[in-house]
């Protein structure tokens, strides 16, 4: 099995949107627009792996290396998908992305004609988010069987969290 990945993509979309708060029509985030083509490019080996699924398991996933900025977001995007005050998104490298269970890669909804987000068809579960021209795959954490560096050390539209929600930050 190979990974998708992307060329020349110096910069991750959705985490720039996010930490740098770009809105776009009725608040909601906008990430910029890099273009870059896809290319299928070999896993790297020499890395941790971690493994993760649907709630059915009819998709499940590879990733590998270490956790990239694991942080919780309460964009309308992410409430709305969730039906949460927030998501637990946790960035892995996007080269060491490989589906492996057998309903290969998850359906696909753009959010924005950037930002991809992936579930599975049969169960509804949000697995994955992938902005065009970035380097980074974002997953659900609680997707993940090993939640092990995963502590959010961050709370992207904070101000837009439900007024009860209560975060301490790793």
């Amino acid at each position: 099995m190979v990974a998708l990945t992307r060329t020349d993509a110096p910069v991750d979309a959705h985490l720039l949107a996010v930490r740098e708060g770009a809105r776009g029509p009725e608040g909601s985030p906008t990430p910029h627009r890099i273009e870059a083509p896809m290319t299928a490019a070999p896993a790297p080996s020499s890395e941790q792996a971690r493994t993760g699924h649907c709630q059915c398991r009819h998709i499940t996933y590879r990733v590998l290396g270490d956790p990239i900025d694991p942080h919780l977001c309460s964009c309308p995007h992410d409430t709305r998908i969730s039906g949460a005050p927030a998501v637990l998104w946790v960035g892995f490298g996007l080269g060491g992305l490989t589906w492996t269970g057998p309903g290969g890669e998850p359906t696909w909804y753009a959010t924005w004609p950037t930002l991809r987000r992936g579930f599975c068809p049969r169960c509804g579960t949000h697995l994955v988010s992938v902005a065009d021209g970035s380097d980074t795959v974002m997953v659900t954490g609680f997707s993940l069987t090993d939640l092990s560096g995963t502590d959010p050390v961050g709370h992207s539209y904070r101000q837009e969290a439900a007024p009860w929600m209560a975060v301490a930050l790793a």
